[in-house]
């Protein structure tokens, strides 16, 4: 029976370790992803029609609903074009989805709008699905185009979709592909059936994405390169040079498919951040000079780099752009037109994400909007009317919303305990209190991100392994007493104690921590 409970004993400190890495887990955000996708036959996935979804991060929150067939975009009953109207069908990828944006803020969708406000007839339809690469945008083309009766067809590619152009698998999805004459390869596509059961958890998502790891090239015969990266190589290698020409072969389907329907063609590379923000450059840099942890911590050391000037930010779109011309697809380039939006000192894309924010996504509108009309390919505009206002809401960050909620928590706890202490008194120190841990804490992440990232990897770790050293350090003997009480504990089979030891153990030490260093005081108290 000893051995039973001992057993038990493990089995609950497993638990409850557990349980409390899925919540942290679940807390920044690492928490298993809602999809609003399904196995599709012709493209390897597509969005579930009347599918909802909500996707929070630390930089955006975005509601997804689904329309009948399959589009995010107004409820629609038949493909069918509106009588009298002219219909722009829109394909892409995550950007033209909207994967980081409402639909308010879409340019798919503010297009639309803009042009209606002008008094023109014109249905945009958004074709977009999170990940597809320009096969799968063409063989859905092929496929249902034509029951949608477009009258332009514009192409919104981004640069990963030069590599994933040669792959007939992306994750667990087959997908399809093209040869470089134009003609998509004759392949069944298999569900892969429905995700395993343990990546509904967020310790069981972040597992699998540790085992999803990029698949890798190398230039040097040492460093491993993402396979997308090699986009940005102007000598491109071996497999690139397939992958270039299966992407031209794809372009060569999609332009007889529109010449079939009648629909003129638009192509519209979406620049990556790389070659709008000078800024983003040094990530880049990072990725194709890629460092193990530890080379990362000799900040003191040069290590060799691949010449600079073997690739460049711009040459994914300069790929788009030549193969366009090469095929006869009417392209512009949206470059110019966005770093001067950039100059305006507003950024264009999330910091942390890749994907444009609302103001990309209205800076990109614009930038289409005027082309189409320099191109002729709309009706005129009846009303001389400018784009909708944009509607500027302040910054919401929930770091402002913990701020409050523990104000006024700690502030109510702080008065009800000390009922001597007047009530202005408890709000302005325990407001100082807070202000002082936010301010470390939001500051430091924030010079973390402007720093260079060779030295940010450095500092960061060499900042928890201080502090956790640090707590070590005034634990001292205690922590000894600590591991005998929880053997005893153990040994004793009180299984059914041990969460609660393991709370007032860990308050018990962050307690006695915060009374011997008024430096971190300030932080263990605010837990409370």
């Amino acid at each position: 029976m000893r051995a039973v409970n001992v057993v038990l004993c493990f089995v609950v400190s497993a638990l409850l370790a557990l349980g409390v890495f899925e919540a942290g887990l679940r807390v920044l955000g690492k928490g298993p992803t809602p999809s609003i996708n399904q196995f599709d036959p012709v493209t390897g996935w597509s969005k579930t029609p009347l599918a909802q979804a909500e996707r929070q991060t630390g930089e955006f929150h975005v509601h997804y609903a689904i329309n009948a067939l399959g589009l995010r975009d107004d409820p629609m009953t038949s493909p069918a074009k509106p009588a009298g109207s002219t219909r722009v069908l829109v394909l892409g990828d995550s950007f033209v989805l909207g994967y980081t944006v409402e639909r308010a803020d879409l340019f798919v969708d503010q297009l639309e709008n803009w042009w209606q406000a002008e008094g023109r007839r014109v249905d945009v339809v958004n074709a977009g699905t999170e990940g597809w690469s320009t096969d799968q945008e063409v063989a859905w083309f092929e496929t249902y185009g034509a029951a949608f009766e477009p009258d332009v067809v514009v192409l919104c590619p981004y640069e990963n979709d030069l590599y994933w152009n040669s792959q007939t698998y992306y994750r667990r999805f087959p997908k399809p592909r093209y040869t470089p004459f134009g003609d998509r390869e004759r392949a069944v596509l298999t569900d892969p059936g429905p995700r395993r059961w343990y990546e509904s958890t967020a310790i069981g998502a972040t597992w699998t994405a540790m085992q999803d790891r990029p698949l890798t090239w190398t230039l040097d015969g040492k460093a491993r390169l993402n396979m997308e990266h090699a986009a940005y190589f102007l000598s491109p290698p071996e497999f690139m040079k397939e992958a270039i020409a299966r992407t031209r072969g794809a372009l060569v389907a999609l332009k007889a498919a529109c010449a079939a329907r009648g629909a003129k063609l638009v192509m519209a590379p979406i620049p990556a951040k790389v070659s709008v923000d000078p800024r983003a450059r040094e990530y880049l840099s990072e990725a194709l000079n890629p460092r193990s942890f530890t080379q990362r911590l000799q900040i003191w050391r040069d290590w060799p780099v691949i010449d600079p000037a073997s690739w460049s930010p711009d040459q994914p779109v300069e790929t788009f752009l030549a193969l366009a011309k090469d095929v006869g697809i009417h392209a512009v380039d949206a470059r110019p037109y966005l770093r001067e939006k950039f100059k305006d000192g507003r950024p264009l894309y999330f910091q942390s994400d890749w994907h444009l924010n609302p103001h990309g996504n209205r800076a990109f509108a614009e930038f289409l909007h005027d082309e189409i009309d320099r191109a002729q390919l709309l009706p005129a505009a009846t009303i001389q009317a400018a784009m909708p206002r944009e509607i500027v809401e302040p910054p919401r960050s929930a770091a402002l919303y913990w701020f409050g909620g523990l104000w006024l928590a700690l502030s109510a706890l702080y008065a009800f305990t000390y009922r001597d202490t007047p009530w202005w008194k408890a709000m302005l120190g325990v407001g100082a209190l807070l202000g002082l841990v936010f301010g470390i804490v939001l500051g430091g992440g924030a010079l973390l991100k402007l720093m260079p990232a060779k030295y940010s990897t450095a500092l960061l770790v060499l900042g928890v392994l201080a502090l956790f050293g640090f707590i070590a350090y005034k634990l001292g003997r205690r922590i000894t007493t600590t591991l005998e009480l929880l053997r005893a504990f153990t040994l004793r089979g009180h299984w059914y104690l041990l969460p609660l030891v393991v709370i007032l153990l860990t308050i018990g030490s962050l307690l006695v921590v915060a009374a011997s260093s008024p430096l971190i005081a300030p932080f263990i108290y605010t837990l409370f």
